[in-house]
């Protein structure tokens, strides 16, 4: 990563440094440096890709998702489909005897 005259690593630069500066790097620099450019994606950077000065893309990260989505009840679907009503004989009960003796 370049800032100014001098090279620094991601290590070497500080965290205002890193998220103060303006998020624009052209596609070399993404080409040469597409690890840390999306760990700064990742940490919630919005980066701007340039062509020939020009932006042409935006990196964003997406939506963190901490909690997975919650499994539906499917005891409670299958109540509301079928009732209480039992079927016999139920499903590995047949696929056991369909198998046989294998």
């Amino acid at each position: 990563m370049i800032l100014g005259h001098c090279r620094l690593t991601h290590q070497a630069m500080s965290y205002k440094m890193l998220y103060m500066r303006k998020a624009t790097i052209s596609i070399r620099e993404l080409q040469q440096n597409i690890k840390q450019v999306m760990a700064r994606v990742e940490r919630g950077q919005v980066i701007e890709v340039t062509r020939h000065r020009r932006p042409i893309a935006r990196l964003a990260p997406l939506p963190r998702q901490d909690t997975p989505s919650p499994w539906p009840d499917l005891e409670a679907r299958t109540r509301a489909v079928f009732g209480d009503r039992l079927v016999t004989p139920d499903a590995s009960a047949m696929v056991t005897a369909d198998r046989g003796d294998r």
